[in-house]
């Protein structure tokens, strides 16, 4: 039988058996559909069997061995080549496929045939001439397409921004794109064929380490890289390392891909440290204090070892900083972080509790190490500050207390220091006092404060001033924001920051929240506009009394009572207190929702303390109040203002209002209306005021 009959009539079994073949020399092959492999060799079988028909000269038959023949009759130009290399597979792979076709197809007929005569091996001759021109087909379109990929893939890494590079096994480079080159200011011809060692990179070792990690471990590595650029710059990339395996499964080279992070490193920074670190001074703030005291506390159990903790609070600061004015006392408050950092140890802390009291924690410090550190403090507050062309004179009271001698515990160290402190500053300030157990039973000024503050509730000492809160599209007063002030016989008008902590610890705070609800409440209805409806004020809350649902009661009750169910009343709360709210699971929305009022809320500090935005939408907030310390360098083009009008184009993406507070200069005003700020509060319309004089205000803003 001639092999052209015999292939044709021998087809399918000559597909199965190059099937199987096929598979073995591909396993790759082996999720695709069997009538799809066949399909594919049938289409070279018949192409061969044409071939074998056509007549073709002595010539020819030379040319097609050589792989250089033309077959008009396959019409697939390499087609097999094209889709094997799509597949996955390797031209050595492609290859043999077509050989094992050979292969199967001559031995079968060869069995078939027991003899070949002369025509027969002139027809065998013919069979393989058109398997080399299939190869030579194959190989030509299969190498074709290897390099239009390669060209495209070159050029889009030439191309990327991202900095990406291909090493050997032993780390030297084999490609380097233009981004990577620029990183490294090394020409790419210079560097192609030496390691990262040897162009002497920062980050050399470490990164070739990973190389070796990705070599030997045959895995992908991702870790990220810190760098400097040429020019100094600090940069951060999240690199990735692939291994590359040649035909015998060997890692032949590693593929690393980076992607510059700087800019998100250097915003989860700024989150961290506006969390963390005091926006005035520039040292930890009242969170990491807490912090780090736990910790040092935990290592000094460990090495039984002993630490000192001193509280700080400034004498005569209060008189600097009416007489300079808040920006200046604001200066005065920064050079006193600096005096106190200087007089310690890199691994000792200084923090701002807030407003004009510091700490320090003076790590493996002893009793007489730490007075003589105390002392050092003492006498560099003592030293006059320039401010402003000024001399301003202040010292400070320092109480200071030891662990373990004074107590085991934060909150006992916190209360020795602070007990401390309060002696000193009855014994006239200026000087050190350290914790002695009589001091527990002694009634210090913070306890007379106590005594002397349960008095003013009974004898009218409190009194609720009011500050206007400006829309600014129009400069009329919008609302007001309820400020407590006491009264005191022998001290003048006192602030809540005098008495606030007081009131919290005595358990006095709900007591002072129904007073100051109840002034508010009487002055909305009592300033009700031309339309009937009350007057928009704000409230500050403790956080302690919110947490404990007991304000929520009293709101509820009390405007229940007066048939205000359109209260015109928002309590403004910090992001710290709200977080602690949505901690216990308690959502006073919801409450007042259920007796068909309307809660309204506000955070105040925004943008200074870490804070969930959903909290905005979850808690139907209606105005964010923008912190002052944000609002002081606003309108002077630098990241206050860009930050400032990102919070001010969020709010406002979810129907929040935003209020920018402590507004003292025209350039600070015509920066918040540039950006669409809605309403402002501050001393440039006016400081607060007893309630006959802003109600005094409204009637001339009304004629």
């Amino acid at each position: 039988m001639k092999l052209t009959q015999f292939i044709q009539t021998e087809m399918e079994q000559l597909l199965e058996d190059w099937e199987e073949a096929a598979l073995e020399i591909a396993p790759e092959l082996k999720g695709e559909d069997s009538r799809g492999l066949r399909d594919h060799a049938r289409e070279m079988l018949e192409f061969i069997t044409e071939d074998l028909l056509t007549s073709q000269t002595s010539e020819q038959s030379a040319l097609k061995a050589l792989g250089k023949g033309k077959i008009p009759a396959l019409g697939t130009d390499g087609k097999h080549g094209t889709d094997r290399l799509r597949q996955g597979l390797s031209m050595l792979q492609m290859i043999q496929e077509l050989r094992a076709l050979r292969a199967r197809v001559t031995k079968a007929w060869g069995d078939e045939q027991q003899g070949l005569t002369a025509k027969d091996i002139n027809e065998l001759v013919r069979f393989n001439e058109s398997i080399d021109q299939l190869i030579a087909d194959s190989v030509s379109s299969y190498s074709a397409r290897k390099e239009h990929e390669t060209r495209l893939f070159e050029t889009m890494l030439k191309a990327s921004l991202d900095p990406a590079a291909i090493f050997d096994p032993d780390g030297k480079l084999l490609f380097l794109n233009k981004a990577m080159a620029d990183l490294i200011s090394v020409p790419r011809g210079d560097a192609i064929g030496k390691t990262p060692i040897e162009l002497g990179l920062d980050f050399a070792t470490e990164f070739h380490d990973e190389i070796t990690t990705t070599v030997t471990t045959r895995q992908s590595q991702r870790r990220e890289f810190h760098c400097r650029s040429p020019s100094g710059r600090e940069l951060y990339f999240d690199c990735q390392l692939v291994p590359v395996f040649n035909g015998r499964n060997e890692v032949e080279a590693v593929v690393k891909t980076s992607r510059d992070i700087t800019e998100r490193k250097q915003t989860d920074y700024q989150v961290w440290r506006s969390a963390n670190f005091d926006l005035l001074t520039g040292i930890p703030n009242r969170r990491l204090f807490h912090d780090r005291l736990q910790q040092t506390l935990l290592e000094a159990e460990r090495k039984d070892s002993s630490f000192a903790l001193l509280f700080i609070d400034l004498d005569r600061f209060k008189q600097a900083n009416d007489q300079l004015g808040h920006e200046a006392g604001d200066r005065l408050l920064t050079q006193v972080a600096e005096r106190i950092s200087s007089e310690v140890r890199a691994m000792d802390t200084v923090a701002r509790l807030g407003g004009d009291e510091f700490t320090v924690i003076l790590k493996e410090t002893g009793r007489d190490g730490a007075k003589e550190a105390a002392k050092a403090v003492l006498t560099s507050l003592e030293r006059a500050f320039d401010v402003d062309s000024y001399r301003v004179h202040i010292s400070g009271s320092i109480g200071l207390t030891l662990f373990p001698d004074d107590g085991k515990n934060v909150d006992q160290l916190m209360h020795n220091a602070d007990q401390a402190m309060y002696a000193a500053k009855e014994h006239g300030g200026q000087q050190v006092q350290v914790y002695e157990s009589w001091m527990a039973q002694s009634e210090s000024e913070h306890m007379r404060l106590n005594r002397e503050l349960d008095d003013a509730l009974r004898e009218n000492q409190l009194e609720v001033y009011f500050q206007p809160i400006i829309d600014i599209r129009t400069g009329a007063i919008f609302s007001a924001e309820a400020l407590l002030r006491w009264n005191h016989p022998y001290k003048g008008l006192l602030t809540p920051a005098t008495f606030l902590r007081i009131t919290e610890q005595s358990g006095m705070t709900d007591s002072i929240n129904a007073f100051v609800l109840e002034q508010a409440v009487t002055c909305s209805l009592r300033w009700r506009d031309l339309s009937d409806e009350a007057f928009p004020i704000n409230i500050n809350e403790s956080p302690a009394s919110f947490f404990t649902r007991t304000l929520v009661d009293q709101w509820r009750a009390r405007l229940t009572q007066v048939g205000f169910g359109e209260s015109r009343i928002t309590m403004e709360l910090t992001p710290a207190s709200l977080n602690n709210i949505r901690a216990s699971g308690f959502n006073p929305v919801n409450s007042f929702g259920l007796e068909g009022l309307r809660l309204h809320l506000a955070i105040d500090d925004f943008g200074i303390e870490p804070f969930s935005l959903s909290a905005l939408q979850e808690f139907r907030l209606d105005s964010v109040k923008v912190d002052r310390e944000l609002i002081k360098d606003a309108g002077q083009g630098g990241d206050a203002d860009r930050i400032l009008e990102a919070i001010i184009a969020m709010a406002h993406a979810i129907n929040v209002r935003v209020v920018g507070v402590g507004v003292e200069k025209d350039e600070q005003l015509q920066f918040l209306s540039r950006v669409g700020c809605d309403y402002a509060q501050g001393f440039l319309f006016s400081r607060p005021l007893p309630q006959d004089d802003f109600e005094a205000l409204l009637r001339r803003e009304g004629q």
